[in-house]
């Protein structure tokens, strides 16, 4: 290939080459405006760029709109079919979720008892710590039990979340939580991050149990109600002690940096609260801990009713004492109650509070609405008062006197005497007997006197037997 000697002359030769495509369209020439070059010689004669006129017109397009008069159900009420729909293809573009549903479906999400979806708590460190970012916390802010968890990778996203909700704002259970000693703070917050309505729960327990013990109390006292109100007092308070230990002993709850002395310390820690308590990591529970966990927590129930039986016993004697009448309710002896409740506790109770708990997991993870599960959380919870004291009555053998409160043992035993009858009948009489008798003295009626009406009648002569004995001599 020769080479060029000047490269002027080449740079010559381009500019003043022609167009490639010397047929183009006028409209994409007028629409496109590019400079061209005068002069023949551009390096060293003068160079003019000229640009091309500006087309100011204007393409203009009709468009006349297409109104759809087919029976694509625009009828609005008047036989007038324009304005609807084609009734036919859009071109695709119906939505896609239109055609997921069943026939009858309707995307209905079927109200109030739709079922819930589970998810899986998240116990990956990121998904934590963009919860505490979201609620502008650290590790820091955290307390030393959930810190050394949360550095363990034992704490879940949503438990971090339940634990903000209490502590981040100013509620009634932060402020509980801060007035508890440290060891039952800790007890408490692990409670509250198993199941947010723990206090809830609790609080409504203590109510029902009060309002059932305080309505059998005036329902089989009555009157007496004024007389015998440190009796009533007595048995209110132990019915909501013993409730309060036993809802606070079986709640679910997730402890954090509790560590003990002792092996068996550590091996009753790592026990579920109750035999439904959901499982979770260096936490896995199988049957023989949930097993465990049911006679453990017995035992401990037992012994508390045994304290708790005692204690009443005691202070029920010494109020009884100081009665001068008797009672309206029976009090069973020191031995029956003490054992009464110890056995109430350990084994009434606990089977109870142990199928609530499951009912709670169950309605909790069936239901998607709150609502409808917290109300069948409660109203088995309050029938499962109920049933609870009218249990406990009969176990110890407590119920109203016969002798004070059925009045008409009360007529039959207080019976009156014969001349009280005689007085009651007479004065029925709307005529008297004497006023009787003085006019039946006008017809010729013999009248006794008053002496004879005030002496007692005579006795009646006793016929003396007497008896022969006839001996008979021997031949």
């Amino acid at each position: 290939m020769p080479v060029e000697a000047d490269p002027r002359e080449a740079l010559e030769r381009c500019l003043g080459a022609p167009c490639a495509n010397p047929e183009a369209s006028p409209s994409s020439s007028a629409s496109v405006s590019a400079p061209q070059m005068k002069g023949e010689y551009g390096s060293f004669g003068a160079v003019t760029l000229e640009k091309s006129k500006l087309d100011l017109s204007q393409k203009t397009t009709r468009s006349s709109p297409q109104i759809a008069t087919g029976g694509g159900g625009g009828d609005i009420g008047k036989k007038n079919f324009h304005g609807g729909g084609d009734g036919g293809d859009d071109g695709g573009d119906d939505d896609d979720y239109m055609g997921d549903f069943e026939d009858g479906d309707e995307g209905d999400d079927d109200g109030l008892f739709r079922r819930r979806i589970v998810i899986q708590e998240l116990f990956d460190r990121k998904f934590v710590d963009a919860v505490l970012e979201e609620w502008f916390k650290t590790m820091a802010d955290l307390p030393p039990g959930l810190r050394q968890a949360y550095e363990l990778g034992l704490v879940s996203s949503a438990q971090i979340v339940r634990f903000l909700t209490v502590h981040a704002r100013p509620t009634f259970a932060r402020a509980l939580s801060r007035a508890l000693p440290a060891w039952l703070s800790r007890a408490f917050n692990g409670r509250m991050v198993a199941d947010p309505a723990f206090l809830h729960k609790f609080i409504f327990e203590q109510l029902s149990t009060i309002t059932c013990s305080v309505w059998w109390e005036l329902k089989n006292r009555k009157e007496r109600i004024k007389k015998e109100y440190d009796l009533a007092l007595i048995n209110v308070l132990t019915a909501t002690i013993c409730n309060g230990i036993i809802v606070w002993s079986l709640a679910p709850c997730r402890p954090f940096g509790n560590t003990f002395r002792f092996d068996f310390q550590n091996t009753l820690y790592k026990l579920p609260n109750n035999i439904f308590e959901k499982s979770y990591p260096l936490r896995e529970f199988d049957l023989q801990k949930r097993s465990l966990s049911f006679v453990v927590n017995g035992v401990r129930l037992f012994l508390v009713g045994l304290l708790t039986g005692g204690v009443q016993g005691v202070l029920s004697k010494i109020s009884s004492k100081q009665k001068n009448e008797r009672l309206s309710v029976t009090i069973p002896s020191m031995l029956t109650n003490t054992l009464g409740y110890g056995a109430f506790l350990g084994l009434h109770a606990n089977l109870r509070y142990q199928l609530i708990s499951g009912i709670d997991r169950a309605v909790i993870n069936y239901f998607d609405v709150m609502g409808v599960a917290m109300f069948i959380t409660m109203a088995s919870r309050m029938l499962n008062v109920q049933v609870g004291e009218t249990s406990k009555m009969a176990l110890l053998g407590v119920g109203p006197d016969p002798l004070v409160q059925s009045d008409n043992l009360l007529k039959a035993y207080n019976r009156p005497s014969d001349t009280e009858m005689e007085a009651r009948s007479d004065s029925k009489w709307f005529i008297s007997k004497d006023a009787i008798v003085s006019s039946l003295g006008l017809f010729g009626a013999k009248q006794a006197s008053e002496d004879s009406k005030a002496a007692p009648p005579p006795k009646a002569r006793r016929k003396r037997i007497v008896t022969k004995k006839v001996s008979t001599a021997s031949s």
